[in-house]
């Protein structure tokens, strides 16, 4: 119960200070209770799965970057809540990491 409530507070402290859309290389999908969805990230993935483990909590995370000279094609976050929620996943947004700049 201690991990699961971490786990939810940094989730929560990462999605709030997000506001506009922008591009990361990892991204999941959440449900409504903080814990990862791993079906739903599945569905909407365009990159590779891996596993990543964080307070004792272990789930898949979407890897998605590739670069082309001077462009790179990236998880929007905007894009990646708004597939999570078609996906089936209950939680009010995704949760991504390692912004591209």
């Amino acid at each position: 119960m201690k991990a699961t409530t971490i786990f939810t507070a940094t989730l929560a402290s990462l999605s709030w200070t997000v506001q506009g859309c922008a591009n990361y290389k990892f991204c999941h999908c959440y449900d409504d209770n903080g814990m990862p969805n791993d079906l739903a990230t599945n569905i909407i993935c365009p990159g590779n799965l891996e596993s990543r483990t964080e307070f004792g909590v272990t789930f898949k995370e979407c890897h998605y970057y590739k670069n082309y000279f001077f462009l790179y094609s990236a998880l929007d976050n905007c894009d990646i809540r708004r597939r999570c929620k078609a996906a089936g996943a209950t939680g009010a947004d995704s949760s991504c990491r390692s912004k591209v700049e």
